[in-house]
Parts: structure tokens; sequence; C-alpha cells
């Protein structure tokens, strides 16, 4: 069993509280007449891009550590350990979501978010309306699916290349609904331009893969990432990245893939060994428990706006949403990974590689 990589619980927590923030606002937009604060948070959709690019790069870091050592990949356990962290709590809050909210989703929606397709859902106007935040767990189960394989094939083949190809894809990747916006502007089958855009917009397997390319430089000890090992390094992008995210400024082009940068090289500086230690046992709780955090959080915030009714008294009632959110998501969290997801945990690590982390 590998060591804990330091950090990552950390970063998992901040990226997971502020999604809830986000959503608490764009709840209150949605279903109160209640002023909204959403200029003075950080931006929830760029915490999914950070879960992303954590993603890309654990997965690959274990990939390519299991495939120096056994000089191949085994699938099978690859997909068990998947399929049993995310799908048990993945069905169980869509069920929920359908007994405790009355939100009567579309056939085509049941059949793209009880598949592997909600972010293809999200795409189109099909979203889970109760649950709205799954579009993103689609895009990583998608990542799993096709990456190992992809990874595997080129291990094998040319290993060399592999460098190449991932920026070559971000590259692609990232040009693609740009290239798709430009046809459409020119009339170029306007409407299937517009959808293929949307659902290319949807995916971000850029961001994903400029995760992966960490993750495969620090697998494999890349001279480069010892520039990252550095507490000035770390204090400065941690400012840049704080500043940028918590004020709300933005790329005027590439925002996601800038903040994705931003977060790659984030992750290099938090994990190096020379560099400040920034988990403490408040965060690695929140770290642990954080998919429950994503999952049930707006179930939650919906059944408070439906039982605490706005009495008019603004301050009064954003103290009594936002404690009531954060205390009951937290606790719900809390008990759903002791009582339910650790189950399927103990059972995804007796599948697991012998090098594999406890942040995986």
């Amino acid at each position: 069993m590998m060591k804990h990589i330091k950090g990552l619980d950390t970063m998992r927590a901040i990226a997971a509280l502020i999604v809830v923030f986000g959503h608490i606002e764009l709840a209150k937009s949605r279903y109160l007449n209640i002023e909204v604060y959403n200029d003075y948070f950080p931006s929830g959709r760029l915490s999914v891009i950070l879960f992303f690019v954590l993603s890309g790069f654990l997965i690959s870091y274990l990939l390519i550590k299991e495939f120096e050592v056994t000089k191949t990949i085994s699938f099978k356990r690859f997909y068990l350990r998947r399929i049993l962290r995310i799908l048990p709590l993945y069905y169980l809050v869509l069920l929920l979501s359908v007994v405790l909210i009355s939100a009567n989703p579309s056939s085509l929606s049941y059949f793209l978010c009880f598949t592997i397709f909600p972010n293809i859902a999200h795409a189109i106007g099909e979203g889970w309306s109760s649950s709205p935040q799954i579009w993103s767990i689609g895009v990583e189960e998608q990542f799993y699916l096709i990456w190992p394989i992809c990874l595997y094939i080129i291990m094998r083949i040319n290993p060399k290349s592999l460098t190449y190809l991932l920026l070559i894809f971000i590259v692609g990747f990232t040009v693609l609904p740009h290239f798709l916006g430009f046809l459409k502007l020119r009339d170029f089958h306007y409407e299937v331009m517009t959808t293929f855009e949307k659902i290319i917009s949807a995916t971000k397997y850029n961001c994903i893969a400029i995760g992966v390319f960490i993750g495969v430089a620090y697998a494999k000890r890349k001279h480069w990432i010892n520039v990252f090992n550095n507490n000035y390094v770390f204090v400065f992008i941690s400012l840049i990245t704080s500043l940028m995210w918590f004020l709300r400024l933005e790329f005027k082009y590439f925002n996601d893939e800038g903040f994705a940068l931003l977060f790659a090289f984030l992750i290099l500086s938090i994990i190096g060994p020379k560099t400040y230690d920034i988990d403490s046992s408040i965060t690695r709780f929140l770290g642990q428990i954080s998919y429950g955090i994503y999952m049930y959080h707006w179930i939650i915030i919906l059944l408070i706006i439906n039982y605490i009714p706005y009495n008019g008294d603004v301050l009064v009632y954003n103290i009594q949403l936002y404690s009531a959110t954060f205390g009951i998501t937290i606790f719900i969290s809390w008990l759903s990974y002791n009582l339910f997801e650790k189950r399927f945990i103990n059972l995804k690590q007796k599948n697991s590689f012998k090098t594999t982390s406890k942040n995986s």
C-alpha cells in the first residue's frame, strides 16, 4: 500500500464546499425571490474542473505505476474498483431524488442518467434537475472507461509518444468546440453544430487530460516537476490561483483550461515532499467524505428550501439556509460514508493493486 499523498484530501474538501456554496445561491435564484451573492463566492464550476484534474492525475499515476511493476494493467480490477467507488452512491442519490423531489424527468433523461451519459443529458437540456451536479460523474465515468485501454495500447506500442499524444489531444480538444462554433456561425448545419458544440463543451476531457499529463510526469519522475517542489513556488501558485478563483477573475479565452493548468501546477506543488503540508484533521475528514458532500447536497438544499419557509428577513433566512445545508450535508455524508460507502470501499481495496494510494 503506497503512502497517502498529502494535500489531495484538502483540495477535494475545498472544491466540494465551494460547490455547495455556489449551489445554495443558484437554488435561491431559481426557487426564491431573494437577493443572491454569486459574485462573492468562487466559481463552483471551477471546483468541478479541479475534480477533473485531480482524477486525471491520480488515476494516471496509479496506472503508470502498475504498468511499471507488472508490465500490464488489470482492466478487470480497475473497472471493478471504479464501479464500487462511484456507482453505488451515484444510483442511491438518483433514487433518493426520485423519491424525495418531484422532478418528473423525461424518458431520455432517465436513460442517459442511469447509464453513463448524464453530461450528455445536461448538454442537451435533459439533465437531472433534482441533482444536476451528476453531469460531472458522467464525464469521469467515460474517462475511466476509455483511458486505461488507451494508456495500455500506447505503453505497449510506443511509450515515448505518450507525452506528445497527450499534448495533441489537449490542444485539439480545446480548439474543437471553437471550431464547431465557427462552422455554426457560417450556417454550416447550424443545429447539428450547436448540439455537438454543447456536448463537447460539457465533457471537458481536455481538463482531465491536463491532470493525466501531470500524473504521467509524476509517475515517471520527470525532472521538470522538481520546479514545483519548493515552498516559494507553492506560495506563489497558491496565491495566484486563490486570487483568480475567489475574486472570480477569468481568462478571456479558454477559461476552464487555464484554470485546469493552474490547478495542475498547484497539485504538483502541494504534493512535493519539500512543500508545506496543507492537510489538517478537519480537511482530511471533509476530503474523505467529499464525494458524499458533492452528491447529496443538492437534494438537501431543495428539501430545506421546501421545509424552511422564507419569513422576509434575508439575513436570518440565509443563516438558516447555510447552517442547515452544510450541517445536514456533512452529517449525512459522514453517515453515508461509514454505513453505506465503506462496504463497497472495502471490496474495492481487495481488488487494489499493491501500490494503490489511499487517495484513489
